[in-house]
């Protein structure tokens, strides 16, 4: 007896699995690359790839890309063919601003000391990112009058930093990173505290400086803050 041959029918959806199983279509999160082939009598160059993403975050970390490079043209294919290579695109470069702080309240550079109630003592201080420092304000003389001190943060144009002060306690011969910060005023930012000066008594203070960067994107110099500190005399400067 005769048996019909049999006749395999594989379902359209288990060639379509298969077909992207193969496939190269695997982004990963926050990846951009945008690639064109070419076929037939000669494809088109690949596009380039394009990355103009900003971040900014407590780490103050910001990328900024530049549009990538269009690729090569592709090779035209064989005649009788459908088939071409195609070309080769390149993704933009990424440069990126880091402004965290290198340091925190506890390892905060020392500045030394300046005098808060004679001579004229000043202090410069420059930077690109945020950063914590300590400084202490130092009672030279002995009689009853007062001590100054002011701190000055100039930002560059297009940033903004801000100044945060920390102030200690007189009698404690350490800085205080649980003080409550206060945060310094104006334009540029300034923060400017004086104390009474007592008679045959030290009244000595430690100040925690915080340099801290809200927004702005600029690198290196164009980046650079200036960061002031005055003693004595710093009542009598305009904030």
């Amino acid at each position: 007896m005769h048996t019909p041959g049999r006749l395999l029918v594989i379902p359209a959806v288990l060639l379509t699995l298969a077909a992207c199983a193969n496939g190269t279509d695997d982004l990963l999160p926050g990846y951009y690359e945008e690639q064109a082939g070419g076929g037939g009598l000669g494809g088109d160059g690949g596009a380039g790839g394009e990355d103009l993403s900003v971040s900014s975050s407590s780490s103050s970390s910001v990328s900024v890309g530049s549009t990538g490079v269009g690729g090569d043209g592709g090779e035209g294919g064989d005649v009788g063919s459908n088939e071409g290579d195609g070309g080769a695109g390149s993704g933009g470069a990424v440069a990126e601003c880091d402004y965290a702080a290198p340091n925190t309240c506890t390892g905060a550079e020392a500045l030394g000391s300046i005098s808060g109630d004679v001579d004229a003592d000043s202090m410069t201080v420059t930077g690109t990112t945020s950063k914590w420092f300590k400084i202490l304000i130092v009672d030279n003389a002995d009689e009853a009058s007062s001590e100054h001190f002011r701190a000055t943060l100039e930002s560059p144009p297009g940033m903004n930093f801000d100044l945060i002060a920390y102030q200690g306690e007189i009698e404690v011969d350490a800085p205080n990173c649980f003080a409550s910060g206060v945060r310094g005023q104006g334009t540029p930012e300034s923060f400017y505290v004086t104390w009474n000066d007592r008679f045959a008594d030290p009244d000595e203070l430690w100040f925690i400086l915080e340099v801290r960067h809200v927004e702005g994107t600029a690198c290196g110099e164009d980046a650079k803050w200036t960061l002031t500190l005055l003693g004595n005399n710093a009542a009598l400067i305009e904030p």
